[in-house]
């Protein structure tokens, strides 16, 4: 229900500014509600990726260099140079996506 209620107040707003209202200001308004709810969507999308980098820059950072898929002698230092420089150029959600996949997924932490 929590989930619903703000959708519900989205979609009643939407009709208390489109009653009284033109059609081109009713077409405005829906316009506008969609945008908010996309840009909505979207920054919870952005949080929760920038999430997945902090839980995966701190487990490249507690992962033992022998605990890598494919360990080599740099394959840590290399992993987390790659995470901090793409968070330097904006691709650390790409960054982020792939040690999740290549590295956590294969070789899942020993605790």
């Amino acid at each position: 229900m929590k989930k619903l209620l703000p959708i519900l107040f989205l979609v009643a707003l939407l009709v208390v500014m489109a009653a009284g209202c033109t059609a081109e200001d009713a077409v405005g308004a829906g316009i506008s509600i969609f945008m908010f709810v996309c840009y909505g969507i979207l920054g919870i999308i952005g949080l929760l990726l920038f999430i997945l980098w902090i839980v995966v820059l701190v487990d490249c950072i507690k992962r033992g260099k022998d605990e890598f898929p494919n360990a080599g002698e740099n394959t840590k230092t290399i992993w987390l140079v790659v995470l901090i420089v793409t968070f330097v150029v904006n691709f650390w959600w790409v960054a982020a996506i792939v040690y999740y996949f290549m590295v956590m997924k294969k070789m899942p932490r020993k605790k």
